[in-house]
């Protein structure tokens, strides 16, 4: 049982109603079906987001509502990925979770002390799960590793700048606050000059955005991982989410580091130029961006060959943080700044 599952243990939930989330969803309202839809599209296939999306969300929630929504699954997205690649073992029980340690869930469930694992009903005993994404395989029936799996083949150079292009001229899909306002918000260290959209947009949220937006830019500031290599595993992700905005966060990062044009597309190439340890980090980037779920303890062992444990855990917490950039930045619609 994971994370996620223990919370809704904790809040009450039974194993069955916990099951039927991971069923057809037939039983639950129209409003909580489309929230479960665009949780499942914005997790798995964030580069399907559309204004579709947002058109039948709207019918039941506020967009502030639709914002919270996108803020709590992209921060859910980093939690599983952090989890899984770190390999953690599964808490035991989950008093943890409660508001007050000492007291029971409000409906007097107890608390299991030794395992989650019980059984559900035989109606779900072996239903097919509509959440888990299926392990794709190749031409003979056997799995497909292949980060790009899930994804569509990459866009050509020309087709990524036409998609830069349109964001820099789009209509966010929500709104950002006011950048006065913002600004008086965050910390009195922050940069001068004009604030990127992405941090008006959080500070819809004056605590708990305000903060994101605080740890967001602590990732990128501080650490032992180069700029450089920053900036080149954002690329890599982004693209794998055809986050165009990140993406083109990570090309003006990359050309005031020094890069040529020609040298930020070979990040979309064989990689054949660049150093082994180069090589892990971009290929985890990969990986850990399209199908978090395959990674493997080999490929974390491959990033050890190259970087400190210090630099393995640095490189996959900021592939966490990108995780949830690349999801709330795009599926908002942001608009690229010109620079």
């Amino acid at each position: 049982m994971g994370h996620q599952e223990i919370k809704l243990a904790v809040a009450g939930l039974s194993d069955d109603e916990i099951a039927a989330l991971d069923g057809d969803w037939a039983e639950f309202s129209e409003a909580e079906r489309v929230a479960f839809a665009f949780a499942r599209k914005l997790t798995q296939e964030p580069h399907r987001i559309e204004d579709a999306d947002f058109d039948r969300l709207r019918k039941h929630y506020k967009d502030i509502q639709i914002l919270e929504m996108i803020f709590s699954i992209a921060g859910n997205n980093v939690l599983n990925r952090w989890k899984d690649a770190m390999g953690f073992p599964q808490e035991r029980e989950g008093s943890h979770f409660l508001a007050q340690p000492n007291k029971a869930p409000s409906t007097d469930r107890p608390l299991p002390t030794k395992s989650f694992l019980t059984a559900t009903s035989n109606k779900y005993k072996n239903a097919t799960s509509c959440l888990a994404p299926a392990r794709p395989t190749g031409d003979k029936g056997t799995p497909n590793r292949s980060a790009d799996a899930r994804r569509p083949a990459l866009e050509s150079r020309s087709e990524v700048e036409a998609a830069l292009a349109a964001c820099r001229t789009r209509t966010p899909r929500l709104s950002v606050v006011d950048e006065d306002k913002t600004r008086a918000l965050l910390s009195a260290d922050w940069p001068k000059g004009p604030l990127p959209q992405w941090v008006c947009l959080l500070a819809n949220f004056p605590k708990a955005g305000v903060a994101r937006a605080g740890s967001i830019r602590a990732a990128e500031e501080k650490g032992d991982l180069k700029p450089l290599l920053k900036a080149q595993i954002s690329w890599v992700a982004a693209r794998q989410d055809r986050a165009w905005y990140a993406l083109g966060n990570a090309k003006q990062r990359l050309l005031a580091l020094g890069c040529s044009e020609d040298e930020v597309y070979a990040l979309d190439g064989s990689w054949d130029a660049y150093t082994p340890g180069e090589r892990a980090a971009f290929s985890m980037a990969r990986k850990l961006t399209a199908t978090p779920d395959l990674v493997t303890d080999t490929d974390v062992a491959e990033l050890r060959k190259h970087f400190s444990d210090r630099e393995v855990v640095q490189q996959i917490h900021y592939l966490t943080v990108k995780a949830f950039f690349d999801r709330v930045t795009e599926a908002s619609h942001l608009r690229l700044e010109k620079k």
